[in-house]
């Protein structure tokens, strides 16, 4: 992309750019509630599972209002397809977790270490079986105004 050009609402490279604000924010929630559940005694993997739940439920706001166009099905179904995404989520980061707590990994570092395999299939899910490829306008606008010191440092 050239300085002059501006990405379209379905570049990939901005809906992911959009998708780490989104998954960002969520991992906020799921690490705070995490910590939380730990502290009041719950086991390491159903703190684990109820913290990602929650964060799941906060992905699901941000991506229909930051990263991902609403729409092209009934809510119903995307209500179905975010649930079969965050599952598959679920069972990969409770298997990150899982195996890492078995390695001796301290219960959070296991936690911490699980996110990045996990926003892989959480970003492309999304993209491919839930929503639109479309980003939504609030996040265009989020998207140019980033993207505007870099392109104003490009131009001569």
């Amino acid at each position: 992309m050239s300085a002059g050009t501006s990405p379209s609402r379905t570049d990939i490279r901005l809906q992911f750019a959009c998708y780490l604000l989104v998954g960002g924010s969520a991992f906020v929630v799921e690490l705070a509630s995490f910590l939380l559940l730990l502290n009041t005694g719950v086991t390491t993997i159903a703190a684990s599972v109820a913290s990602f739940v929650a964060a799941s439920a906060v992905n699901y706001v941000l991506s229909n209002v930051i990263a991902f166009q609403s729409g092209a099905i009934s809510r119903r179904q995307e209500a179905l397809r975010f649930a079969f995404v965050a599952l598959v989520g679920l069972g990969l980061n409770t298997g990150f977790v899982w195996l890492l707590l078995a390695l001796g990994a301290p219960p959070v570092l296991a936690k911490v270490s699980a996110v990045a395999p996990v926003l892989a299939w959480n970003f492309l899910g999304r993209r491919m079986l839930v929503f639109s490829a479309t980003i939504p306008e609030a996040g265009w606008r989020l998207g140019r105004i980033a993207r505007r010191p870099i392109d104003d440092a490009r131009a001569p």
